[in-house]
């Protein structure tokens, strides 16, 4: 809000903002003060928009005797900020448009002291809605890939940033356009597992936005990690109860097991179920042997092993 005062102010001053900025579609106010002394008086006020070709358009009259005339286009989108006063000729000109950016005078006439004119120049701000598109499927191994690309477009052009944990390099391009400008940032990663499930936020700031906006994508890296099994401390014997090996692989999308043993089929007697080999009667001599999990998804397969031994009966009591 700007605060105008009339102390000191010579008589025959116009008061006026130099450039004023409206949003696209908000309504926006147009001041002209005038600073009379005790024997001047305001008669009206005019408002004209000074066109690109010399030509000026006529807006509205603000006459203190007949009230206000609001001219062709302008009727129905303009109205005098307050009753016209000796001071105060400024007016609202309703859900701003493009088209609106330009020149405006206004002009004060007064008795005795004659007419007095100021200019100003309105910019209209045209925020932008940015959108974010994910690049092809990311997968570890491969090389510089796009993740994410960025684009706004406005007026003035907007600036876009990256907010991230995730490492990468950012290219950007703007494109001015009669009357606005489009920006476009790419984001490049190496992919790699590290960065499944990082965020990765475009950030975009533009002079019509109260608050930067943010658009936020989650990264989906495809993997397959090697494969360990969990379960055997060397410490099997016959007749151990509720024996269990489990195969870990991290992967996404998440991987599908298989069990199997070397030279052998899998003993009888036990259970087999996604990443779990669980024995489901006590364990004898021959169930040792080279047991394998066999880990595989839309990247990979992977497998690992593990050698068991069975001991004699354990006698500890």
């Amino acid at each position: 809000m700007n605060v105008i005062l009339f102390l000191g102010c010579p008589s025959g001053t116009v008061i006026t903002d130099k450039s004023i900025s409206a949003v696209l579609g908000m309504d926006v106010t147009l001041p002209c003060y005038y600073h009379i002394e005790a024997d001047e008086k305001v008669a009206q006020v005019s408002w004209v928009k000074k066109e690109t070709d010399g030509q000026n358009t006529d807006i509205a009259i603000l006459n203190i005797e007949y009230g206000t005339i609001v001219f062709g286009a302008y009727s129905g989108r303009v109205k005098e900020k307050s009753p016209l006063d000796s001071e105060d000729g400024g007016i609202v000109l309703k859900n701003a448009v493009q088209a609106d950016e330009g020149t405006y005078q206004c002009r004060v006439n007064t008795f005795p002291a004659g007419n007095f004119d100021a200019e100003l120049q309105l910019k209209v701000l045209v925020p932008p809605l940015p959108t974010l598109s994910p690049g092809p499927t990311l997968t570890e191994g491969d090389g510089k890939t796009l993740a994410a690309s960025c684009t706004a477009e406005g007026n003035p052009a907007p600036s876009l940033a990256w907010d991230t944990e995730v490492d990468g390099i950012n290219q950007t391009q703007r494109y001015q356009h009669p009357r606005s400008a489009s920006v476009t940032s790419d984001f490049y990663v190496v992919p790699s597992r590290r960065m499944n499930g990082k965020a990765l936020s475009c950030v975009v700031s533009h002079p019509g936005f109260q608050q930067e906006k943010r658009i936020t994508h989650v990264l989906d890296v495809r993997y397959l990690a090697g494969v360990s099994i969990q379960g055997y401390e060397e410490s099997w014997f016959v007749g151990k109860e509720a024996a269990t090996l489990k195969c870990i692989c991290e992967g996404n999308p998440p991987a599908v097991y298989k069990w199997s043993r070397t030279n052998s089929s899998l003993p009888e007697g036990i259970k087999t179920g996604g990443d779990t080999l669980q024995f489901l009667r006590p364990l004898e001599a021959e169930d040792a042997g080279v047991y394998i999990c066999q880990s595989t998804n839309d990247i990979a397969s992977r497998q690992g092993m593990v050698t068991i031994s069975i001991s004699g009966m354990n006698l500890t009591c």
